[in-house]
C-alpha cells in the first residue's frame, strides 16, 4: 500500500500538498456543515491528512454574534492542533479552512467586520458559497477583500485559498474570473443545500476540468468533486474525473464528533437508497419557516411524510401545521435531515480521524484494483 500511496501521489496531487502541506494524497475533505462541523471535527480531519472546514455562519452585520463564535472556534481550532499547527504562533497558517454562505444583505460588511478575524487566525481556506443572483458584484467583493494587499486584508503574508462552490459550468467559469483557487464541483447528489439546476459529478466535473485547461490555461485552478460521495470508490471516481480531491458532507454527519443531532443520527445510519429516499426540494426549508434562500437554490434531504403529504398535494400551510404539531409531541419523523443519495453507503459512526483514513485507503484500494486489472489484460 505504502509503494501505491507513492507512485499515485506523484501522479495527481502534488499541487494539493504543495498549497495544503499536513496533507495525504488522495485529499479527503469535510464540508463546512452548518449545525454539524465544529473545531474538533474539523481538526481530527486535518489531524488524519484531510482537510477540515468550520462553518463561518451568513450573518456579516457588525453587531452579529456570529463573529464571536467564528472568532472563539478558531482560538478553538489551533489549540487542538497543538504543536503541528504551532498553537502559540498565531503568524503561522492554520490548517483548516472556514465556510461561508453569502446570499444575505450583511454579506456587504464581510471585509470590514470577518476579514480581520480571519487574518487574525489564518486559515488555509475560505469557502465560499450561494451568492444572491440580485448582488452580483458581492461575491466578487469578498474574493477581492481576502487577497493580500486589500483594504481589508492587509497582511502580505496570510493568502488563502479562495474556494467557490458551484453547481454548473457557468458558475465554474464566472469563478474563475473573480479570483477563485479551488473549484468545488458539487454535483445534484450532494446533501443539504445546492443549485436547483444542476448535473451529477459525472459529468460536471470532467466539463468543469475542461473549461479549466481550454479557457484559463494560465491560472493555477483546482477542481474538487462533491456529492454522493461516501466512500473510498467515490474518491478515486471523482480523481479519474478530473478532480484533485473529494468533499464528503453526508458521512461526516455520523462522525462522533458531529454536532448533528441524534435523530439525524439515526435518520442517516437507517436509510437506504438515496435514490428513492432523499429528494431535492425547497419545501426542506420552507416547512421551517426559512424562506430567505433565493430560488436558484434548493437542497436534498431525506423523504419524510412532510414531504410525502406536499407530494400528495397538502397545502403549505397546512403541511406547517402537521410539522409543528409533530414536533411539539415529541414526533421527530417530519423533521429535516439534510442527506446526500451515498446516504445508504453510511453504516456505522466513527471517529473523524478514522473515516478520513478509511475513506483515503480505500480510494487507493480502489485504484490499484483497477491498476492490477490493466495488468492482467
Amino acid at each position: 500500500m505504502n509503494a501505491i500511496r507513492r507512485g499515485l501521489a506523484t501522479m495527481a496531487s502534488s499541487r494539493m500538498r504543495s498549497w495544503f502541506p499536513t496533507t495525504s494524497f488522495p485529499l479527503v475533505v469535510s464540508a463546512p456543515m452548518d449545525f454539524v462541523t465544529n473545531p474538533k471535527l474539523a481538526t481530527e480531519v486535518t489531524k488524519a491528512g484531510g482537510l477540515g472546514f468550520i462553518q463561518g455562519g451568513r450573518d456579516f452585520s457588525p453587531e452579529s454574534p456570529v463573529l464571536k463564535k467564528l472568532d472563539d472556534q478558531l482560538t478553538q481550532a489551533r489549540q487542538l492542533l497543538g504543536s503541528g499547527a504551532a498553537a502559540n504562533d498565531s503568524s503561522s497558517t492554520l490548517p483548516i479552512g472556514v465556510g461561508f454562505v453569502t446570499y444575505a444583505a450583511s454579506t456587504r460588511h464581510f471585509g470590514e467586520t470577518t476579514v480581520p478575524i480571519l487574518q487574525r487566525h489564518r486559515p488555509a481556506a475560505i469557502w465560499l458559497f450561494a451568492p444572491s443572483p440580485a448582488a452580483p458584484d458581492t461575491l466578487p467583493a469578498i474574493i477581492r477583500s481576502l487577497k493580500p494587499g486589500s483594504n481589508a486584508n492587509s497582511d502580505s503574508t496570510w493568502n488563502p485559498k479562495i474556494v467557490i462552490q458551484v453547481g454548473t459550468v457557468a458558475a465554474a467559469r464566472e469563478a474563475v474570473r473573480n479570483g477563485a483557487d479551488v473549484i468545488v464541483a458539487q454535483g445534484i447528489d450532494a446533501g443539504g443545500h445546492q443549485w436547483a439546476s444542476g448535473a451529477g459529478i459525472v459529468s460536471l466535473v470532467p466539463e468543469i476540468a475542461d473549461v479549466l485547461r481550454d479557457e484559463f490555461p494560465g491560472k493555477q485552478v483546482a477542481v474538487w468533486a462533491a456529492g454522493g460521495i461516501a466512500d473510498g470508490r467515490g474518491v478515486a471516481a471523482a480523481l479519474a474525473l478530473g478532480a484533485e480531491a473529494a468533499v464528503l458532507g453526508t458521512r461526516y454527519m455520523v462522525a462522533t464528533e458531529s454536532d448533528a443531532q441524534d435523530f439525524k443520527r439515526r435518520a442517516v445510519l437507517s436509510t437506504s437508497d438515496g435514490a428513492a429516499n432523499t429528494v431535492k426540494s425547497q419545501l426542506h426549508d420552507h416547512i421551517q419557516g426559512n424562506m430567505s434562500w433565493p430560488d436558484v437554490y434548493d437542497g436534498r434531504a431525506i423523504v419524510t411524510p412532510t414531504y410525502e403529504d406536499y407530494r400528495a398535494g397538502v397545502p403549505l400551510d397546512e403541511n406547517a401545521k402537521r410539522f409543528q404539531a409533530a414536533k411539539d409531541s415529541g414526533d421527530l419523523s417530519r423533521m429535516v435531515t439534510w442527506s446526500g443519495t451515498g446516504v445508504g453507503l453510511i453504516k456505522e459512526e466513527l471517529p473523524a480521524a478514522e473515516i478520513t483514513r478509511r475513506v483515503r485507503d480505500g480510494a487507493l484500494k480502489a485504484i490499484a484494483g483497477l491498476n492490477a486489472s490493466l495488468y492482467e489484460n
